[in-house]
């Protein structure tokens, strides 16, 4: 078993911090990603989904780190 398997086997609070580093990363890096190969701006987007173009911009910054589940999926639908 590696290092990484048994601190996630061993401690709650590592997977709860494993599981939501890894989210704050991939949600922002995915939306930016499929937003860009679809060529639309910001702006097409948040209209699409319903949103201001600061809330998409805050759903593709990894640092913003607040990104909501609820803001994550209009994102998704737009």
């Amino acid at each position: 078993m590696s290092t990484i398997e048994k601190k996630l086997a061993g401690s709650k609070k590592y997977r709860e911090e494993f599981v939501t580093a890894f989210l704050n990363r991939a949600i922002p890096f995915q939306v930016r990603t499929i937003r860009k190969k679809r060529k639309i701006s910001q702006e097409q987007l948040a209209e699409a989904a319903g949103l201001t173009q600061g809330v998409v911009s805050r759903g593709e910054d990894p640092d913003y780190g607040n990104l909501t589940f609820n803001t994550a999926l209009r994102i998704a639908a737009g």
